[in-house]
Order: structure tokens, then sequence, then C-alpha cells
């Protein structure tokens, strides 16, 4: 009640603010409050990746509409964290990827409906990992990304996540939904790093001999969980393997995922796009002025401004 009673505030103010006067471009209070609840309905329409933490607002425009309605058109700048979006936190409370994390930057133009309510009416959002050698230039030893395909992530993912349904989480086994992130770091031996979802199944694990891949979700609302492990061959051939989940109920609401009743789930896209070729290409310049406003995060890449 407290969080839908802080949003609700948010959008008086907001609308306070451009009913009484033009906007400032995106140095404005006003507009970056509205690219924040903008993005938190962003993240919970998506059922699919990571939640994107808000970098900048990167251009606005204002559209008078009638009844007092008024749409902004936004372009915001992004990062990807570590939050998968079945944990349903918001975006403020998530760690974004460094370059030690094979960072992910992108863009999203989003039409805002600003009236009673802050409601973001569709949105279109552009992904990218930051490529390979962009990174071994300022950190050489961090770790490479892997194809999801790759043999060795295969078997990464299939040994930590044995690993996990052999600890006393729950009574049913947990199945593999698929993979989501995958990298390689020369350490005492090869690492290998995987990222991945996975949902409770109807095989109880009081059953001997039960073959994973015959087990099915016991319903559609199973818990799922992400999940991040390890496996590292090190000297004398011996193994290490670690791996960490979080579990989380269906449709659960987290306790940091700011949202409140009666706004329906907006409708768009993600497209993902392979890792940009360096240079990058030159960036259309801003319509407003005073924009784009000042980032949030600077990864400090040599090669690429974000």
């Amino acid at each position: 009640m407290l969080q839908f009673s802080f949003l609700l505030i948010i959008c008086l103010c907001v609308q306070s603010a451009i009913a009484s006067s033009m906007l400032r471009g995106c140095l404005d209070s006003t507009v970056v409050n509205t690219a924040e609840v903008a993005l938190d309905q962003i993240n919970t329409a998506r059922k699919e990746g990571y939640i994107f933490f808000l970098n900048r607002v990167y251009d606005v425009q204002q559209e008078a509409k009638e009844e007092s309605q008024t749409l902004l058109h936004l372009t915001i700048d992004v990062l990807e964290t570590k939050c998968h979006v079945i944990s349903r936190r918001n975006w403020k409370s998530c760690e974004i990827r460094d370059i030690g994390d094979g960072p992910v930057f992108g863009t999203c133009d989003v039409t805002v409906s600003i009236q009673t309510n802050i409601i973001v009416q569709n949105f279109t959002c552009t992904i990218q990992q930051v490529p390979g050698h962009a990174i071994n230039r300022v950190c050489p030893d961090c770790p490479i990304s892997l194809s999801l395909d790759d043999s060795n992530v295969a078997k990464a993912v299939h040994l930590t996540l044995k690993k996990f349904n052999t600890q006393k989480h729950s009574a049913n086994y947990f199945a593999l939904l698929n993979i989501t992130r995958a990298s390689m770091q020369w350490i005492v031996g090869p690492a290998y790093f995987v990222e991945f979802i996975i949902q409770e199944t109807d095989c109880a694990k009081t059953l001997c001999d039960t073959e994973l891949s015959k087990c099915k979700p016991s319903s559609e609302t199973s818990p799922k969980g992400s999940c991040t492990g390890s496996h590292i061959d090190g000297r004398n051939h011996q193994t290490s393997i670690h791996v960490k989940c979080s579990i989380y109920e269906s449709d659960h609401a987290s306790d940091n995922q700011i949202s409140s009743p009666n706004i329906e789930t907006p409708s768009g896209l993600v497209h993902v796009l392979p890792p940009p070729a360096l240079p990058m290409p030159s960036r259309a310049l801003p319509t407003a002025t005073n924009c784009p406003g000042v980032r949030n995060h600077n990864l400090h890449l040599e090669t690429m401004d974000i």
C-alpha cells in the first residue's frame, strides 16, 4: 500500500509539472521521474531476459492531447542487470553488469501517457552485448562470452543443476528451461560460468533412477528459479562445481517492485542484436534541449561511448 501511495504521489507531481509549464529537456526532474516509472512498467511486462537499469534519458518529445492528457515520447538508454525478469525486482535494487560480467547496453523508445497515472502505451527496445575485443582492451583477463550451444556450456549446466537437485531445496526435482548466459575464463584451468532458468517438476526426489529429461512441470504455475553456476577444472583433475539458485513462485510480487493496480500491462518488443562492429556508427542527435541527460553509470570503455 505504501508503494502504491508513493507511485501515486509521483504521478500527481508529474501531472502538475506538465500542466504548469513546458518540460526542460532530459535534465527535467519530471522527465526523469516519468522515465523511471516507465522503465518499471517495461520490466514488469517482459517475460524473458534480464531487468533493465535506467542509464540516462537520451531524448524527449512532448505532445498535448485532449482532456488534460499528455503524451511523452522518450528515448532512454538502458543497461542490463544481473536480475532476471522472473525475480520481479525493481530495477533500482539490481546490480548492473560491469565489464567483467559481459555488459549489455541498449535503447528503448517509449510512449507514455500522463493523466491520472503514468502509463506506458508501447515500447520498443534494442539491446546488444559489448563486443569481447572492446572489453579485452581494458580487461584482458576478464571472462569471454561463449555460445549457448557450446558443449562445455551444456556440461557445466548439467553438472551444476545436478548438484542443485541433490541439495535439500524442495521435495521435487527441478528441470532446465533455458540457458541464458555463458562465459569462460582460464584460472588454474578452464572455468565455465553459466546462468540458466529452471522449473519445479512433478518428479519426487524419493523416486530412484529418475530420468530428469522425462520430468515435466507439475503445472504452468510451478515455481521457477534463476541460477548461476560454475564448473572449474583445476590441477590434478580436480573439479570444482558451484551453484546458486533463487526460486520464485509464479506471478509473485517482489518487495522491491513498485507497481500499482488497474494499470494494464504495456505492449512492446525487445530486439536482441549481435555485438556491434567497432567503431560504432554515429547516433542521431537528440532534438530536445538539455539532452541527452547525465549517465547513472559509465562502463569506461575506450572504444565505446556507453
